[in-house]
């Protein structure tokens, strides 16, 4: 009896030690595409168009990559550098608010000069080649007095703001008139940059969104601003316009709006792979349950999944100052296209610092005066830590975004159980990619073991990887299956693609990481493959299969057909990936490897470093070769320097009552152990309370002890005036 029962457990083993990791899409349908009656896209090569899944530039499907910048926010003298830092890393849309009150701080005195100057930025924007998403209010939130709406307005008792009563929308109109004349000519279909626009901000009033938003996209309408997008964010309530409005989400890791202190963020349902958009009991009429996968309801899918406030990093409130740890923020990203994602809009990219007005500062309850939010270009221009986990997953869509946009989420409805393994699928056409994450902020998760995926497509199933595998806590990953490659099929590979190259032949771009090998299996008839630092074994039916690759700047293989086409793939380390560079510089593409800021221009490549010398390696015909460069001296600047005291150079000095003077008053409710004057000119009269007090003269100024002139619980008064007095002859 033992023997047998020993024989059954070890007989019993192998089928309980691989877990089902399977999804059967063999017969899913992909929702039918209807084009969103929105603004005027332009026509031609320059056309956006958006259906209810993705947004289309020339009749291709774009997955778009924005930024939030706030002008008003950022010193104007630093805007074009930033500008160029955004779009160096991938960036395709900057994002930004027109902030009311900051422009009309005073009823009927507008002003749209210095860090406020819309129509400059707009330009700026449009000569770096970047799109803008102009976010016009009139409320805003952002953080800022009031939501961004003027004291004025807000203290105006007739007035029902942020409603459709007349007078409020009067006002409105006059501060949409306002920015439009701005825009004058910057429109995209004028050939401009601003290619949508985004009315209020997180409105919520049940019964009245749709008529209140309606109302605001005609207004703007009415008023010439014209584009090819009109969106609103879409959080806390259901409604919304739909096919005249774009609906934009948020996701934020960690939230100090709702946590104090040291309290524990309570584990977000956005941290697992889950189709509902907003909550985990809103958005839920777009799913459809088809066996065990959770896809896209074609009936009811009226919009595309646009996001506008992905959160890489967290701002700094009095009561919370967290810190994202940058591998968070690369699991944001990744978990929202898994989820099927179609326009990646990060909030914020780049920091700033809250303005000061001519009467008033206009800090919040939240942020005092920075708004640095932890950005991937921090709030004085340097990277912040969050910046290579970002730029390479900005880099992957752009150049892989295009097939991506209509590749639809397919997601196992295993996942509803937290305690599995978070995993899902994008497919379109059985090509696509598997997304997998086991990273929950602030908490472990176990290690799941013996892990293989089986995709059941339309006619073949796919095993990934060939042998199981360990998912670490903290892994997540996308990996590419059925990615056509031009003269070659990658079936699939366990490493995650960054980008691609031209420079003659294609090079794509991989990285390896948490702890996973990369492997490639290549459908490629009549053609060889060759390599460095990996192992390479012809298999049969046409394919090739890579294995033991050691990753790094050497790690290459080249597909080479019989008609004399090749296709290059390097596998880099995380490391590495971190520090990649992609941009059009001397009319070419560059791929680089640094730890400095770049930024691409007609001219070439510029390094930003700290250091007198700075090291990139360069890739280049199958090779990255290294460079150093060492900062170039300028020189001492020609500046000569002349002090000039007050009234120097005056003529003349006239004074209604025969003299000159200034008033201080101090308090203090401390003893005071010492106190000092120092005045110019050093021949001045001076009385403290009444009491004249004698300056020694040290030059250009006197100086006096008058401690024992200041007590506690008192307030001291000190008045100057110079002795001499000078009248107009």
């Amino acid at each position: 009896m033992g023997k047998t029962v020993l024989f059954l457990i070890f007989w019993l083993l192998p089928a309980l030690a691989m877990a089902d990791y399977s999804i059967d899409l063999s017969k899913v349908k992909a929702p039918k595409l209807d084009y969103l009656n929105m603004g005027d896209g332009s026509s031609g090569s320059r056309q956006i168009k958006v259906n209810n899944l993705y947004l289309e530039i020339g009749g291709k499907p774009q997955l778009p990559v924005m930024g939030e910048m706030h002008f008003s926010r950022t010193d104007e003298r630093f805007w074009r550098d930033t500008l160029l830092k955004m779009k160096a890393s991938g960036v395709n849309i900057v994002a930004t608010y027109c902030i009311w009150s900051l422009h009309e701080e005073t009823e009927g005195e507008m002003t749209w000069e210095g860090n406020r100057d819309l129509r400059r930025f707009l330009e700026l924007c449009k000569e770096a080649g970047l799109l803008v998403h102009l976010r016009i209010g009139p409320y805003c939130n952002a953080e800022i007095h009031n939501g961004g709406l003027p004291e004025w307005i807000v203290n105006n008792k007739n007035l029902h703001i942020r409603s459709n009563a007349p007078l409020y929308l009067e006002y409105a109109g006059r501060w949409y008139d306002a920015i439009a004349a701005q825009m004058d000519g910057m429109l995209y279909k004028d050939g401009g940059p601003v290619m949508a626009i985004q009315l209020e901000n997180e409105y919520a009033y049940p019964g009245k969104v749709i008529s209140h938003l309606t109302t605001l996209k005609k207004m703007a309408r009415e008023r010439g601003m014209d584009v090819p997008l009109y969106t609103m964010t879409h959080w806390m309530d259901s409604e919304y316009p739909r096919g005249e409005i774009v609906p934009y989400a948020g996701f934020y890791i960690e939230a100090p709006w709702t946590t104090h202190g040291k309290e524990e963020m309570p584990v977000s349902n956005f941290e697992f792979f889950t189709y509902n958009r907003l909550s985990d009991n809103i958005g839920t009429d777009i799913i459809k349950i088809d066996g065990e996968v959770e896809s896209l309801s074609g009936e009811n899918n009226d919009s595309p999944f646009f996001t506008c406030e992905i959160g890489v990093g967290t701002t700094n409130f009095y009561h919370r100052r967290a810190r994202v740890p940058a591998d968070m923020a690369g699991e944001n990203i990744s978990l929202r296209l898994g989820c099927g994602a179609n326009l990646m809009g990060y909030y914020m990219y780049v920091g700033g610092t809250n303005p000061v007005g001519e009467k008033r500062t206009f800090e919040s309850s939240g942020p005092r005066v920075s708004y640095d939010y932890q950005a991937p270009i921090r709030e004085y221009g340097t990277l912040g830590d969050v910046m290579g986990v970002t730029r390479k997953y900005n880099y992957f869509m752009n150049d892989f975004g295009g097939a991506m946009a209509p590749q639809v989420a397919y997601l196992p409805r295993s996942n509803q159980n937290r305690d599995n393994l978070q995993w899902g699928v994008r497919m379109n056409d059985g090509s696509g990619y598997l997304f997998c994450s086991n990273y929950i902020y602030r908490h472990h998760r176990k290690d799941y073991k013996n892990v293989r995926f089986d995709l059941k497509l339309p006619g073949e199933t796919l095993r990934i990887p060939r042998k199981p595998l360990t998912v670490r806590d903290g892994a997540y990953f996308h990996w590419p299956f059925n990615l056509d490659l031009g003269p070659a099929l990658l079936k699939y590979a366990t490493a995650q693609p960054l980008c691609c190259d031209d420079d003659g032949t294609t090079t794509y771009f991989f990285f390896e990481d948490d702890g996973i090998p990369a492997e490639y299996l290549i459908e490629a008839r009549n053609a060889v493959v060759e390599g460095r630092d990996c192992e390479i074994s012809r298999e049969k039916n046409g394919r090739w299969f890579v294995y033991g690759i050691h990753a790094g700047k050497k790690s290459m293989f080249e597909i080479k057909t019989a008609d004399g086409k090749t296709v290059r793939i390097v596998t880099l380390t995380a490391e590495e990936s971190d520090r990649l560079w992609k941009g059009y510089a001397g009319a070419r593409d560059v791929v680089l490897l640094t730890e400095s800021s770049v930024i691409f221009g007609d001219d070439g490549v510029t390094l930003i470093d700290s250091a007198p010398s700075a090291s990139l390696w360069e890739y280049s015909n199958g090779a990255f070769h290294e460079k150093t460069y060492t900062a170039v001296p300028v020189g001492k600047p020609d500046i000569k320097v002349k002090p000039v005291l007050p009234f120097s150079g005056s003529k003349r000095i006239w004074t209604a009552n025969g003299g000159a003077g200034r008033d201080f008053m101090l308090a203090t409710r401390s003893e005071v152990q010492k106190a000092f004057l120092r005045v110019m000119p050093a021949d001045a009269e001076c009385d403290v309370n009444g009491t004249n007090v004698a300056l020694k003269n040290l030059g250009n100024y006197g100086y006096a002890e008058v401690g024992n002139l200041v007590r506690p619980g008192k307030t001291a008064f000190c008045s100057l005036k110079p002795r001499k007095v000078l009248r107009l002859k």
